[in-house]
Parts: structure tokens; sequence; C-alpha cells
């Protein structure tokens, strides 16, 4: 607007040029008392509330900006670790299924995956058959291997672990492997 009006000043139109310039400070006035407008609001609306409604309402939004970032990072954040939480048993393999032998040997079932690459985080394994689900181990464990040594043979079981962070806090169940054992 303001290359215009020098343009229609050069070329010698003063009226066309003094409007010109006059829409251009109004122009500019109307950006300043609107700007002027949104600082009174603030003013007023900080002079209204409380110091300590003040500081919980910045608090509260540094720490959900902190959570977003916490949550999105892609080396560390909580989806990446809810993600590998629930892949890290899709890579469980049933090592051996023993056969039940006249001697007595019990079937077992060892399960393994893939480690968290987190630092602190444990592992609870839960299995599920005819009689409910279970958890299987007493306290989180710390290795990526766990063999259950308490199945039947002629039942179907279904495994999944959680990973289990310093705070006892368990992540969402991984994929479940279904297991069937022989019967004798």
């Amino acid at each position: 607007m303001r290359n215009q009006c020098r343009l229609a000043a050069r070329k010698g139109f003063r009226a066309e040029a003094k409007k010109c310039f006059k829409r251009s400070l109004m122009h500019a006035w109307s950006k300043l008392q609107s700007r002027a407008s949104t600082i009174h609001r603030m003013k007023s609306w900080l002079k209204s509330t409380s110091l300590p409604a003040i500081f919980l309402s910045v608090l509260a939004l540094g720490t959900l900006g902190m959570s977003f970032l916490l949550a999105t990072h892609r080396h560390t954040g909580t989806i990446r670790r809810l993600v590998q939480a629930r892949q890290f048993l899709t890579r469980i393999a049933v090592a051996h299924q023993n056969a039940a032998t006249p001697n007595g040997r019990q079937h077992t079932v060892t399960l393994t995956w893939k480690a968290s690459t987190t630092a602190g985080v444990n592992y609870n394994v839960y299995r599920r058959g005819s009689s409910g689900s279970v958890k299987l181990n007493s306290a989180p464990l710390a290795a990526s291997t766990y063999v259950d040594r308490t199945v039947q043979p002629g039942q179907t079981y279904y495994y999944v672990a959680k990973a289990v962070t310093a705070n006892a806090a368990e992540s969402i169940a991984s994929n479940e492997v279904k297991v069937t054992i022989p019967s004798p």
C-alpha cells in the first residue's frame, strides 16, 4: 500500500497520494489498537486471576508440552516403548516342548523375546488357559526369557508379556502367543 502511495506522489497526484497515505495510517492505527486491546485483555486477566492459578496454568501447559515431547521422541518416547513392549513378544519362540515320557519328565514351555533398549525395564509374563489368566512370575523379570514348568499335557495356553517400569507401571500387553501342549 505504501508503494502505491509513493508512486502516486512521484507522478504528481497529490490528492490521491494524500488519500493513500491517510488509508495507510488508518490501517496501521487499527493494527496498533488491536494489539493494545489484546494486551489490555491480558493485563486485566492477570489482575483478576490469583497468582497460584497463573502458576498452575503455566505449570500445566509446561507439563503438557514436555509430556508431548517425551511421548513422541523417536529414541526414548513412551509411544516407542509401548510399541516395543507390544512387539517384543511377537518374537517369542517356543524353544522346546518336551513330550512326557514314562520316566515322568514334565512338559515345559520356554519363552524368549527381544529385550527393551530402555534401561530399568523388567517384565511380567501372563498365561491364559482353561482356568483363567494367571501372572506367572512373582516379581518382575530382568531377563528376556521365562520357562513355564507348570503346563499340563493336552492343554492350550496363551501367553502375553508386559514391560514394567521402575515405578511398577505396566505397558499394554504384547501380542498373544498360542501354545498347545501335546498329550502323552
